[in-house]
């Protein structure tokens, strides 16, 4: 089975380009350390105001018009359909806040094991590198760790080298995108 990736469908551009036209290069003040993303300024009417404009300008259904308080933290969802193209749709929108706003560390958190085994798959495929580099423009590449579970020695708990690596990752190299890959359990389980 060979993969065939299609840039530019409207229901995957209207995804990408509703979170990216949700920020502004004035919500974002400048990284202190090489190690750091920019910083996102939650200014809350500016951020409400955004979203809200997005929603009102992308025709988004009522029913997925969910508009949560901005508190200490910024969440944009994203719904799309099985088997609609989300893998593409937030692996081209990290190009895309990567291009935009020189953001360059994203952390992607799945639901299952199975769903991380295909994202992983999908961003580290050749292709797709060669898809999202020569097809659709972006000139970077997504550097990729995935978070395994750790298994305990002796009672001792180990800090995850995948986790060390996304930390560690410099902003200074443009052309880099540091992405952290986990699932929901190793999230909620201790």
């Amino acid at each position: 089975m060979e993969l065939k990736l299609k840039q530019g469908l409207p229901h995957q551009q209207k995804g990408i380009q509703a979170v990216a036209n949700s920020l502004t290069l004035s919500n974002f003040s400048e990284n202190k350390f090489f190690y750091t993303n920019p910083v996102l300024n939650l200014d809350k009417e500016v951020l409400l105001s955004n979203i809200k404009n997005v929603q009102e300008h992308t025709k988004i259904h009522p029913e997925y018009k969910g508009l949560n308080a901005i508190g200490n933290y910024l969440n944009l969802d994203v719904k799309m359909e099985t088997g609609t193209g989300k893998t593409y749709v937030y692996a081209s929108t990290i190009f895309e806040l990567h291009k935009r706003f020189n953001i360059n560390k994203f952390i992607v958190v799945v639901p299952s094991l199975a769903i991380k085994a295909g994202a992983t798959q999908f961003l580290t495929d050749p292709y797709v590198k060669k898809h999202f580099k020569d097809v659709c423009g972006y000139n970077a590449e997504i550097d990729l760790q995935v978070l395994e579970s750790v298994k305990r020695k002796k009672g001792k708990n180990y800090f995850p080298s995948a986790v060390r690596e996304f930390v560690s990752g410099s902003t200074q190299n443009t052309k880099k995108i540091q992405v952290l890959l986990t699932n929901m359990a190793l999230l909620t389980n201790s």
